[in-house]
């Protein structure tokens, strides 16, 4: 479904290479891992595949193609629905995905195409179940609430909830359980589960190995703006071939002696 080929992007004013052509695909109802600390170029790198970097701010070169089509240069035409209904992000910082003078009700009903009394019920018992499969049981308030009046916890759950209802093609993941508590996070890790073994695609990015080991197929370690390593999840964690990846595999709870 999406394969990236030779990817490299360029910060314009500095010249300095961010992401070093780096390669990886996600295949039909496949999960994978994008693994690193923070600067190596994860968030760039998903954030290239939705289309959402400033092209006077950085050069994106090589290749992204979604279903077989062409998605980078100047002169392509992206598909219709590619943000949002194909493909939806889940972000890192949940306060940017959000106007900040709207209610979250409306926001939320504007990015669906509700036509009727019937058809707004239904969405709304669709949602009200979205919300509580992550942890928010008082629709009405959120409904009724402005952005800044949540935390960016709870509106990082509003976000997946929202990815819930729209049933997308494939998910991109940012970081998505940074700023929850450790309850939500079991949720919301759950639900992801529970959705990719529906045969949902899904990208991960993060930089927590136990993540990855509990959601994703295969896994890509980034360091620096390269992929030093990839391959199946099991085969990169077991058998590191590079030290980097060790060290981060060690650092992960998951794979601490003491609680594995």
């Amino acid at each position: 479904m999406l394969k990236v080929n030779g990817l490299e992007i360029t910060a314009r004013s500095t010249k300095e290479q961010l992401v070093k052509g780096i390669s990886f695909e996600v295949g039909k109802g496949e999960t994978l891992g994008l693994i690193g600390e923070s600067g190596s170029g994860k968030s760039l790198t998903s954030k290239s595949v939705m289309k959402l970097l400033n092209s006077r701010v950085f050069r994106v070169n090589g290749s992204i193609k979604w279903k077989e089509q062409e998605i980078l240069g100047r002169n392509v035409k992206i598909p219709k629905g590619y943000r949002g209904r194909q493909i939806i992000m889940i972000t890192q910082n949940p306060m940017t995905a959000f106007a900040s003078m709207i209610r979250l009700g409306r926001q939320i009903e504007m990015g669906f195409e509700l036509k009727c009394r019937k058809s707004k019920q239904e969405f709304y018992e669709r949602l009200d179940s979205a919300l509580k499969s992550v942890n928010l049981t008082d629709m009405k308030k959120i409904m009724n609430s402005y952005p800044d009046e949540l935390s960016g916890g709870m509106l990082q759950r509003v976000m997946i909830a929202v990815t819930i209802l729209q049933s997308p093609e494939l998910i991109i993941a940012d970081e998505c359980t940074t700023a929850v508590d450790a309850a939500s996070e079991y949720m919301i890790l759950g639900e992801l589960e529970r959705m990719r073994k529906e045969g949902m695609s899904m990208m991960i990015v993060t930089h927590d190995f136990g993540v990855a080991a509990r959601l994703c197929d295969k896994v890509a370690v980034m360091k620096s703006g390269s992929i030093i390593e990839q391959g199946k999840t099991l085969n990169v964690f077991k058998n590191p071939r590079q030290d980097y990846t060790k060290q981060l595999a060690e650092a992960s709870l998951l794979f601490r002696e003491d609680i594995c």
